[in-house]
């Protein structure tokens, strides 16, 4: 289409699935990670030299696919990747889990749109002491209009001691392909506007936008040079703006989200079309990807759906009016109040005379 760009590399997805053993093809799963995904027992048993080296080269893969058409699936390989030199069973099964996913998902495409005004957008999260030796976990996203071409999940060099250091170290880790991405559009000749990086830590905006006049006791001692972040900021290099956790699009890049949060990032990063279901069908996914499981309906919530027939039968369900119906209920108990007041006033005014005389 006119505008849009779209990649898919399902005979690649196709092929992966074909080599990965039968074990780990089990179940289909409907997001690629479970929520123990970072979780590490030390007393599980290690995988055979055979059985590691399967891994190892799924894991490549999945890293070549992750980093071109299906960052849907970018956080699990990221962890997977920092396991490959001493796998053990429970890698393996986590392995299995987003292998079960993309069979679930095989043909899932990337569309990338850009916009017209000339904004880079960025959303920059990281995840707290996520690791088993308590390091954390940056993730990051950028888009031109809708889409995500430039997609990262890695786990952090150093230790930090709060969430805002680990957010602060974060943005500073991606701050150098922030600038670059800026600098190579407008050397291909296109107008940059605005370079905006969304966070949704308050305390780390601030001491991004203002440096050491921000910092207190808990951050004296961050280094001098995450304040770099600052000195670009005051430059107009970048801009930093406050984003709602939930909807911070990178979220999925630093913690295996689960449901409908994982299905609403997921279609924000990949550009998928959202086709609410109406009626009995397959099983749609809120992106509109449709799954293998057939002939499964979501439920209707039957109280509502009862008064909504009953409105319907009476001529009388109109938001609007139900609206002015709690606009006007909730005037006259603001009346009734007021009444009551008043006549505690005067009571109390009337004995205050009395005594007096």
């Amino acid at each position: 289409q006119p505008g849009k760009v779209t990649f898919d590399m399902h005979e690649y997805v196709k092929g992966l699935l074909h080599e990965a053993p039968d074990e780990l093809l089990k179940a289909r799963a409907a997001t690629p990670a479970a929520n123990h995904l970072f979780e590490i027992n030390a007393r599980a048993t290690k995988l055979s030299e055979e059985k590691a080296e399967i891994f190892h080269h799924l894991v490549a893969k999945l890293l070549y696919l992750c980093k071109r058409t299906r960052p849907d699936i970018i956080l699990p390989v990221a962890f997977l990747c920092t396991r490959v030199q001493n796998p053990d069973e429970d890698d393996f099964k986590k392995l299995g889990r987003c292998l079960s996913y993309l069979q679930n998902y095989p043909d899932i495409p990337l569309t990338l749109e850009a916009s017209k005004d000339g904004v880079i957008k960025w959303w920059v999260d990281a995840s707290f002491a996520v690791h088993s030796d308590y390091k954390s976990h940056t993730g990051a996203c950028m888009s031109l209009g809708k889409g995500c071409p430039i997609n990262i999940s890695s786990k952090q060099k150093i230790n930090t001691r709060s969430s805002t250091e680990a957010e602060l170290v974060g943005v500073n880790d991606v701050l150098a392909l922030i600038l670059w991405v800026r600098h190579f559009l407008e050397a291909q000749g296109f107008t940059i506007t605005d370079n905006v990086v969304y966070q949704d830590n308050m305390s780390s905006i601030l001491l991004e936008k203002n440096g050491r006049q921000s910092s207190g006791k808990k951050t004296r001692h961050i280094e001098i040079r995450y304040f770099f972040i600052t000195d670009n900021v005051h430059r107009k290099k970048a801009s930093i703006e406050h984003c709602p956790t939930e909807e911070m699009v990178s979220d999925s890049h630093t913690k295996p989200t689960q449901g409908a949060l994982f299905r609403k990032h997921r279609g924000t990063i990949m550009n998928l079309p959202t086709t609410p279901p109406t009626g009995p069908q397959e099983c749609v996914g809120a992106d509109g990807v449709q799954t293998s499981l057939q002939n499964q309906t979501q439920p209707a919530d039957s109280s509502t759906e009862k008064d909504r027939q009953r409105a319907t039968a009476n001529h009388t369900y109109s938001p609007k009016k139900m609206n002015s119906c709690s606009s006007s209920s909730s005037r006259r108990s603001y009346l009734e109040v007021a009444k009551i007041k008043k006549r505690a006033v005067n009571r109390l005014s009337s004995l205050l005379v009395s005594n007096r005389l």
